[in-house]
């Protein structure tokens, strides 16, 4: 089985684009790490020497990214993963909707079947971390593939005022799950799905 892992690349010079350590909010991670890219300390919490890997890295196309993806490649070699296992999409910051879907579509094309993916949505513009999402939600469907993880790394604002130091990594995934559940509950032709899903949620 393939690991896969998603991300964008970040937009923020290299003097904004900090290195962190987001702190995981609800779940565990063992081998957390400093890093610029929240996505690095999930690959170190999964990946061992040899696994099969592919990394699909959508880099916007302006002044900063390419310094950036560089940095990316970077950290990806202190995990022992090497540049032949990056697949960089490289994209114009506004898509537009037509531009936005063949985008979506070419994320689904590189990810391999039997694959375990794990997305990133924290860098890129926002039309772009949404289409990431939904690009999550169509994985099952066109791939013999599943989703592990969707992850988001936030840094707080208090006052107004960003605080990296309580940077935090969440994950999505059960927003995802949630989807699914519903769509079996429409198979089943469950009457009251919005009942149905409290009932779920509150066993």
């Amino acid at each position: 089985m393939i690991k896969t892992y998603i991300t964008g690349i970040s937009q923020h010079t290299r003097t904004e684009l900090l290195q962190l350590w987001y702190q995981p909010d609800g779940f565990e991670l063992e081998h957390n790490r400093k890093t610029s890219f929240p996505i690095i300390p999930v690959i170190a919490e999964q990946y061992q020497p040899g696994d099969d890997v592919k990394i699909i890295a959508i880099r916007p196309d302006n002044l900063d990214t390419p310094d950036n993806y560089q940095l990316f490649l970077k950290e990806l070699y202190t995990l022992g993963i090497s540049e032949t296992e990056v697949t960089e999409i490289s994209v114009i910051e506004n898509q537009g909707e037509q531009g936005s879907i063949r985008l979506l579509l070419k994320i689904l094309d590189e990810i391999p079947d039997d694959s375990l993916v794990s997305a990133d949505i924290t860098f890129g513009t926002k039309p772009m971390s949404a289409m990431l999402l939904y690009a999550m939600s169509f994985v099952e469907k066109l791939k013999d593939s599943e989703v592990q993880g969707i992850y988001y790394g936030e840094i707080p604002r208090v006052h107004g005022k960003a605080v990296p130091e309580q940077a935090m990594l969440h994950d999505l995934t059960a927003f995802k799950r949630l989807g699914d559940v519903i769509e079996s509950l429409k198979k089943l032709e469950i009457q009251d799905i919005s009942q149905a899903l409290h009932a779920i949620t509150e066993m």
